[in-house]
C-alpha cells in the first residue's frame, strides 16, 4: 500500500517536473529568438547562400541528399548547435526557475514511481 502511494506521488511529481521544465525551456528559446532571431536568421541565410553557390544540384558531382545545399546546411546547423551546447558552453543555467528546479527530477523519484503496484 505504501509503495503504491509513494509510486503514484512520485509519478505525479516526475510528470509535473518534466512539464514545468519543458515549458520553461520553450519560453527561454522563444525569448532568445525574439531578442536575437533577426541577426541569427540573417547569418544563417548568408551561410545557406554559400552552400547554394557551392552545391547546386545542377553542378557536376553534387548528389541530392548527400552534398547538396539543403543537406550541407542541415548538417552545418546540427553541428553548430551541438558544438555550442556541449563543447563551447556546456550546460549553464542563467534562469532562476531552472537553476532552482534543475533539468531532471530528484534522483529517487524515477525509482519510486516504478514501485507502483509491486506488492
Amino acid at each position: 500500500m505504501l509503495a503504491d502511494v509513494t509510486g503514484r506521488k512520485a509519478n505525479a511529481y516526475v510528470f509535473c517536473h518534466e512539464g514545468i521544465t519543458d515549458e520553461r525551456i520553450d519560453t527561454l528559446i522563444d525569448d532568445f529568438f525574439i531578442i536575437h532571431g533577426t541577426e541569427l536568421g540573417s547569418l544563417l541565410r548568408m551561410k545557406y547562400s554559400q552552400f547554394e553557390r557551392n552545391g547546386s544540384t545542377h553542378a557536376p558531382g553534387v548528389i541530392k541528399g548527400a552534398n547538396d545545399a539543403d543537406t550541407l546546411y542541415r548538417v552545418y546547423v546540427q553541428n553548430l548547435i551541438k558544438r555550442w551546447t556541449s563543447v563551447n558552453q556546456p550546460l549553464m543555467f542563467r534562469d532562476d526557475v531552472l537553476s532552482v528546479s534543475g533539468t531532471h527530477p530528484f534522483r529517487g523519484a524515477r525509482t519510486d514511481r516504478s514501485k507502483r503496484k509491486v506488492f
